[in-house]
């Protein structure tokens, strides 16, 4: 079971930071090259579909319940138990907790746009959007690491 569970870990965390390089590589991109307006309107079609998206929240829990049945069933060693426990740590603090913080704000600002034309904020939004996903891919990238160590 143990392996199974780092299994999924691995999978989970990994999944994230391919989906946060191609938010900071790809979209980053294509949003600073249209108009505020169609930004706008794309950038905020996105952030609709993503945040009901049930793969992606199903992915943002699968390391944290790896660690916390890891706490109670245990690992075949410490270290690989230690990695375990900060990998699933690590990931609640920055990917987990931080999306609550800072992007969740962003979700529900751009989920008030309407009307016609570009809202003042568009590229604010965009920006602060961006540097979240930063910390998130780091927080992603440090839990595949420490669950690969972990395996």
């Amino acid at each position: 079971m143990y392996e199974a569970l780092v299994f999924l870990a691995i999978l989970s965390a990994a999944m994230l930071v391919g989906l946060m390089t191609t938010l900071l590589t790809v979209m980053r991109v294509i949003w600073r090259q249209q108009s505020d307006e169609d930004a706008a309107r794309a950038f905020q079609d996105f952030l609709a579909k993503a945040g009901t998206n049930r793969v992606l929240s199903t992915l943002t829990v699968i390391p944290i319940v790896s660690s916390i049945v890891i706490a109670f069933t245990g690992a075949p060693n410490h270290a690989a138990y230690v990695c375990a426990l900060v990998g699933g740590g690590v990931f609640l603090a920055f990917f987990f907790l931080w999306t609550a913080a800072f992007n969740l704000p962003v979700y529900k600002a751009v989920a008030q746009w309407g009307g016609e034309g570009a809202p003042a904020d568009v590229r604010v939004m965009i920006s602060r959007f961006h540097r979240s996903n930063s910390v998130r891919l780091c927080g992603a990238f440090a839990t595949s690491l420490l669950f690969f160590l972990a395996a």
